[in-house]
């Protein structure tokens, strides 16, 4: 048996932050992935013909107003790395036709509608609720509901308008908008290498049982461990199943929060394959996919890349890429390479506030923490901060706890 001081399932950014935390704290840190790779919504493509190319198939920007993040970037002394993003727009497909977003706004009713904004609270709103009195109904349906469906990858609707866009403050002596040498991934790769911090890969926690102060993790190829401390940073059905044995009420609140599966294939193509400028991405109106992410904010000599993500369960592999190269205008013999990625995100509502108190009020004098992107919000500053404070509260917790 192999005994840790924390045990992490789960090497996205919310586990591997906590890992960060956790291992420079000098806590003897295991962190348990199902998959082969680290990663979880960071998932940086890199080729592997010498070019140096990579496209982000999850994750894709990082703001100066991420202080936890840019902390941890620091800490890792991978500052150097940083790459700024290009100034490029992004554009909207109507049909077969890419667009200016400009194009499908309709200015006299955004005119009307604006003033609003200084009034409404977006405390108990949907995104649709708010965002539709502000912007105008028929402009939200045509140009702004979809562009916030791409922001999350789902029917953004419903989704807590105040857990969309947040407010922080900017550090003025990093770039706006940067991603790294080598992709997001960059980031998990050096906190990998960090002291007191080791990482399985290619085998989930099969189960969780908690006993005598103490968990003990089973993986799915027979190996076990044990330690006082547990964090799980899995999606919230994957969370709910490990814990419902040991902590039934813990389990059976995590279970009500939604989860969408989002299904991003990715294609690169030489730079003179293409007639369409450089773009940020493509909001897709009405289709099978929520929206296309270019590579094109980090230009490349050789090859430009596109992400695009799919609705769930919509049209199989050869429907996918026969889509993509309709809308890049492209024959699918002109496509380099093509890459697929499933990921889960969260799916939430007004009210989900109540639901993370709960759960919360649950955790409370527990050596058990949770994170992920289903607490305060999806962005990657709201994944790392849920780690930190989840981290404070084990450093916080008497030592008979």
């Amino acid at each position: 048996m192999n005994q840790y001081d924390l045990i992490i399932a789960g090497a996205g950014i919310s586990g591997m932050s906590l890992a960060y935390y956790s291992g420079r704290s000098g806590l003897r840190t295991l962190v348990i992935e199902k998959d082969e790779r680290t990663g979880g919504c960071f998932s940086s493509h890199r080729l592997e013909d010498g070019s140096d190319f990579w496209f982000e198939l999850g994750a894709h920007t990082c703001y100066n107003s991420y202080g936890n993040l840019l902390g941890i970037i620091e800490g890792c002394g991978i500052l150097d790395r940083m790459r700024k993003r290009e100034k490029v727009g992004f554009k909207m497909l109507i049909g077969d036709r890419i667009t200016s977003i400009s194009s499908q706004l309709n200015f006299l009713e955004l005119l009307f509608s604006a003033p609003r904004l200084f009034s409404l609270k977006k405390a108990g709103q949907s995104v649709e609720s708010y965002y539709a009195k502000i912007v105008g109904r028929n402009n939200y349906e045509k140009v702004f509901g979809p562009a916030f469906n791409a922001v999350i990858s789902q029917r953004a609707n419903d989704f807590p308008a105040d857990m969309l866009f947040k407010k922080r403050p900017r550090r003025k002596d990093v770039m706006k908008s940067f991603t790294l040498e080598g992709g997001l991934l960059t980031i998990l790769d050096a906190i990998r290498g960090q002291r007191n911090v080791t990482v399985v890969t290619g085998s989930g926690v099969q189960s969780v049982l908690y006993g005598g102060g103490l968990f003990d993790v089973r993986t799915a190829d027979g190996g076990l461990y044990n330690s006082r401390n547990l964090a799980l940073a899995v999606p919230p059905v994957a969370a709910a199943a490990l814990l419902g044995p040991s902590f039934p009420e813990l389990a059976l609140k995590i279970s009500r929060i939604k989860c969408e599966s989002v299904e991003t294939m990715g294609v690169v193509l030489r730079k003179d394959a293409l007639a369409i400028g450089p773009l940020a991405g493509i909001i897709a109106a009405d289709d099978s996919f929520y929206s296309a992410v270019s590579r094109d904010t980090v230009r490349h000599g050789l090859y430009r890349g596109f992400s695009f993500h799919f609705k769930p369960g919509r049209t199989d592999r050869h429907a996918k890429l026969q889509r993509i190269t309709e809308v890049l205008g492209v024959g699918r013999s002109r496509v380099d390479h093509v890459a697929t990625r499933n990921n889960v995100v969260p799916s939430l509502a007004v009210g989900h506030e109540s639901i993370i108190g709960d759960i919360d009020a649950l955790l409370a004098g527990k050596r058990l923490l949770l994170a992920g992107n289903y607490f305060s919000g999806m962005a990657i500053e709201d994944c790392v901060s849920r780690s930190l404070s989840e981290f404070r509260r084990l450093e916080n917790m008497p030592e008979r706890a």
